[in-house]
């Protein structure tokens, strides 16, 4: 499992307030089954969110460009984040989580 980090920054429009619990869902909801997501935690302050993914090894492509797929779909379907926008592009530094 490998780990990749980006920043949501959250838009002036709307009243929606989004949980973390709801934006997991969301993500997990915009996740295809190639992009191997396996967990995502996510951390909501007033200016935005920090993600973090947990993936399995990529089948195609890389790690950065799954996690930018699965938040750009999620951004786009999901009305609650409506004005949001990714601010930190995901890491280029791929954490392997090492099995104990």
């Amino acid at each position: 499992m490998y780990i990749t980090v980006g920043r949501l920054v959250r838009g002036m429009v709307g009243p929606e307030q989004v949980t973390p619990d709801k934006l997991v869902e969301l993500l997990r909801k915009a996740a295809l089954p190639d992009e191997r997501l396996e967990h995502v935690y996510v951390e909501i302050d007033p200016l935005g969110a920090d993600l973090v993914f947990f993936l399995g090894p990529p089948k195609s492509g890389d790690l950065d460009s799954a996690a930018r797929g699965i938040t750009s779909r999620c951004l786009r379907d999901a009305p609650e984040l409506r004005g949001w926008r990714l601010a930190a592009q995901f890491s280029d530094d791929r954490l392997p989580l090492l099995d104990e």
